[in-house]
Order: structure tokens, then C-alpha cells, then sequence
């Protein structure tokens, strides 16, 4: 039996996607994971799903395929609204609901009060599948502030938070925040992982994600040990 879990951020373009290809590259292969993003908007200009699978080099086997893809590069609500669809919660989240138990990592699309439908949010769609949650906020000036909305608006839901972790480019702020974050947060501070400084090849990055991604194992082990933590 495994244990799936979410991923948010703190807003669109933080680094969701980094952190995932980071995650995949490192633990995907030793302990079965796979990479699952639900909803797919902007695929005229990107496709997470084929970025993160380029870059880790990993099989097939490894990803789920979205249930909700759109070219539109908006929130899900106005990406299907724009091309003539609509998004089914009970879909979404029965089709979560199998994945409970197996090792997934899920992706979300944007921040927590994205709408997915014109009343239905991310956050909801979080609470009802009942999964932990890893919040991924920049190492950047204002993450202070988007990271402890965002965790404000989870732990106020009784939504099972593992911690947060950080990713961006280095600079003199990044421990700062972080120390700021968990203390006034109320949740662990898993880590944090700069920004390569050039373009890696698949090989670069898998050996860079070795180096440089968790670590300490305080993701991983959050993660596979979910049952005794929460």
C-alpha cells in the first residue's frame, strides 16, 4: 500500500513543477512513484506532464495522464468556459480518491482558491480528497507572506499539512524566510532547493536533484510514513 499526496503552491509559476521534477528525479524510481497532474491548462505553450518526463527521463510508467486539458493558459474555470467545457468535482475527485493508496504525487494546478469550476475551489477539491499536502513557495522577497496565507487557509480547513519548502534562486533572504515561515506558520520547513544556474541535460539533472533535493529525507520520509505522522 502506498500513499499519494498533494502538491499547491503559493501562487501560478512558483515552482510546483520544479519541485516535482526534483521529487520525481530523486525518489520516483526507488519507491514507485508517479507523477499525476489532473487538470492541464496552458498546454498551447506548455505540458507539465511531458516537461517533467524530459527532464527526469523517467518510463511512461511513471506518469498519469490529466483528466482535464485545456490550451488555454488560465485557471481551469475559464480555460474550459473558453473552449467550450466544463469541469466534473465528482469526477475529479473520484478519480483522486483511487489513487489514495498508491505513491502519487499530485499536482495542482496554481495556488489553493484557484477556481476549478465558477464555485467549486482548489482548496475544496484538497479538502474533500483528504490528502496531506507539501506547500511549495518561492525562496524570494514576499514568499513570507503568500506562504503564511496559504498556510493559514489550509490549517484553518483541518487540512493535514506536512510542511512547506522552498525553491527559487539563491539569495540572502532564503533562510530568513524560511525561519520566518515556520515559526509563524505553525508547520515543518522541509527544505529548500535553489535554482540550477545553467540548463541541465536529463543526466545533470537527475545527478542535481540527487545532490541538491531533500536533503535531509524530510520530505520522503513525511511522505511514505504518512499514516504514523499525521
Amino acid at each position: 500500500m502506498g500513499q499519494a499526496f498533494y502538491v499547491t503552491g503559493t501562487g501560478t509559476d512558483v515552482g510546483k513543477t520544479f519541485f516535482s521534477s526534483l521529487f520525481m528525479a530523486k525518489y520516483a524510481k526507488k519507491f514507485g512513484f508517479r507523477y499525476w497532474k489532473p487538470i492541464q491548462t496552458g498546454t498551447i505553450s506548455a505540458d507539465d506532464t511531458t516537461f517533467i518526463q524530459k527532464t527526469t527521463n523517467l518510463p511512461d510508467s511513471c506518469f498519469l495522464n490529466p483528466i482535464f486539458v485545456y490550451k488555454t493558459p488560465a485557471s481551469p474555470h475559464y480555460a474550459a468556459k473558453a473552449e467550450g467545457q466544463t469541469i466534473d468535482p465528482k469526477l475529479l475527485l473520484n478519480l483522486v480518491s483511487k489513487e489514495r493508496n498508491n505513491n502519487t504525487l499530485i499536482e495542482g494546478a496554481g495556488g489553493v482558491f484557484v477556481p476549478i469550476t465558477e464555485d467549486y475551489l482548489t482548496i475544496r477539491a484538497i479538502q474533500e480528497s483528504n490528502l496531506g499536502v507539501i506547500v511549495v513557495g518561492s525562496t524570494e522577497l514576499g514568499t513570507i507572506n503568500h506562504t503564511l496565507l496559504t498556510l493559514e487557509a489550509l490549517t484553518s480547513r483541518f487540512i493535514p499539512v506536512y510542511g512547506f519548502y522552498l525553491v527559487g534562486p539563491n539569495n540572502s533572504l532564503q533562510e530568513d524566510n524560511a525561519s520566518m515561515i515556520q515559526r509563524l506558520g505553525g508547520v515543518s520547513f522541509l527544505g529548500f532547493t535553489n535554482f540550477p544556474e545553467q540548463k541541465l541535460t536529463s543526466e545533470e539533472f537527475i545527478s542535481f536533484a540527487t545532490e541538491h533535493f531533500d536533503p535531509n529525507r524530510n520530505v520522503i520520509d513525511l511522505v511514505i510514513n504518512a499514516d504514523e505522522e499525521l
